[in-house]
């Protein structure tokens, strides 16, 4: 399991990133395959000339050869055998023992002026202690010796069997300069090819995703951009053709919601309205109070839900001077018992100021209803833009910290319904926030009270 988590880690992240990948290790692979193909190819070429030699001083002992003659005179190195049946060829399955042996046969034929049967029996390479060395060979990096063991029929029905031993045959060039060669052509080149024909084939293929993650991205602050061009590879036209549609199915939701807000608005407020109208007919008394105070419940109610509902409608992102929004609010807000003094500048930055308007309106309400003392800073920070508000009151108990922005959670203590509040007004200006791609932040003081934050992309 170590392993695997270690070759996870080696795992690129991104699909370019594997892409190339799988793409350059697939190439390096069938490479090395191919290299056992070039390496038989090459052993054949080494021993052309020694085949060669042996050939040529062979053919004269095939041509003069008889198990009832005399001995014939040998080349040194070389040794004669007559037996009656073919001998046993050395076990070996390279590719290349076959084209040593073709060679073999044609330069036999050319020797002899006709086509004469051989059967290989044998062919390595060796060092001069007799030791194969057939890899570092094919480079030259040793001088090498070939042994080379063949029969051939003769006409009397016996088997003569040639044993012979030549110098590798060798081209002028050094070791050094024929590995270099091979490796830069062979392994360096290809593998530059390959890596830029898949950087190029991966980031054309990889475009039509990009694009549609653009528009995904896009499509948060605003649905009513153009739709994907249908193009690119049928895979990524089906994914195009998906998000299209996404997008239209979005847009009618979104359409819906506002016809569903609009028809709540007024089916809920008309009766409501009419209950108003005929609780003025009734006589004045604690029954008609309690009444009216019920409606005007149902109605502020009514309002705080639509208000939590709109909140996560499409923004009107304009450029909005934070520090004039903020303390045109605070002034609106403030009175002589609570005059909301606002600390630092921010400047300028991509709002939708009726939505922000609405979110410092609900949190500055919060904290008169509920605090003393308070007070906004602006602060702008790397990430992004913050917004203060900070009171000195009964604060939030640690338990619903994380739960107090849920819509229609309330607090404990002087953070009730019977104070005029629903649970929505962090609510509300979380979603306000959210949608600018910001954060809504609540934090008990030390002291006491309450301090929240908002955070607006810089």
């Amino acid at each position: 399991m170590p392993d695997m988590r270690w070759l996870r880690r080696l795992w690129p992240r991104t699909l370019f990133g594997q892409l190339l990948l799988i793409m350059i290790s697939g190439t390096l692979v069938i490479q090395l395959m191919s290299s056992s193909i070039w390496f038989d190819v090459r052993f054949a070429q080494v021993l052309e000339a020694p085949i060669r030699l042996i050939a040529a001083r062979s053919a004269p002992l095939i041509a003069q050869a008889s198990c009832r003659a005399g001995a014939l005179k040998v080349p040194a190195h070389y040794q004669l055998r007559c037996a009656e049946t073919l001998p046993t060829p050395e076990h070996d399955e390279r590719r290349g023992r076959r084209r040593v042996e073709l060679l073999l046969q044609q330069a036999l034929r050319y020797e002899l002026g006709h086509a004469q049967d051989v059967r290989l029996l044998k062919v390595r390479l060796t060092d001069e202690l007799g030791q194969p060395i057939v890899w570092r060979s094919l480079f030259g990096l040793r001088t090498a010796q070939a042994h080379v063991q063949f029969a051939v029929p003769l006409a009397d029905g016996h088997w003569l069997t040639i044993e012979g031993q030549e110098l590798q045959g060798w081209s002028g060039e050094s070791a050094w300069v024929l590995i270099s060669d091979y490796l830069l052509r062979v392994y360096a080149l290809r593998i530059v090819a390959v890596l830029l024909v898949c950087l190029i084939a991966v980031r054309l293929c990889l475009r039509p995703l990009r694009r549609l993650a653009d528009a995904a991205r896009g499509l948060g602050g605003n649905l009513e951009q153009p739709p994907l061009a249908l193009d690119g590879p049928e895979e990524v036209r089906q994914a195009a053709q998906a998000f299209n549609a996404m997008q239209q199915r979005l847009i009618a939701m979104v359409n819906d919601k506002a016809y569903f807000l609009a028809a709540v608005s007024h089916d809920l407020r008309t009766p409501l309205t009419r209950m108003r109208l005929r609780l003025e007919r009734l006589p004045d008394d604690e029954h008609r109070q309690r009444l009216r105070q019920n409606i005007t419940q149902m109605d502020d109610m009514i309002g705080q839900v639509l208000d939590y509902l709109r909140a996560g409608e499409q923004l009107n992102l304009q450029q909005v001077d934070l520090d004039r929004l903020v303390a045109r609010q605070c002034a609106e807000l403030a009175s002589a018992e609570e005059p909301l003094p606002v600390h630092g500048q921010v400047g300028c930055s991509q709002v939708d100021a009726l939505l922000l308007q609405r979110c410092l309106q609900n949190l500055l309400v919060n904290a008169l209803r509920y605090a003393k003392d308070i007070s906004v800073t602006l602060e702008r920070a790397v990430d992004g833009v913050f917004i203060h508000i900070d009171d000195r009151g009964p604060g939030i108990a640690p338990g619903l910290l994380t739960t107090i922005t849920d819509p229609f959670v309330r607090g404990e203590g002087s953070r009730n319904q019977a104070s005029g509040g629903y649970g929505l007004g962090l609510s509300i200006a979380q979603r306000i926030a959210n949608s600018h791609g910001g954060e809504l932040m609540v934090a008990n003081r030390e002291g006491g009270g309450l301090r929240v934050s908002i955070l607006l992309p810089g």
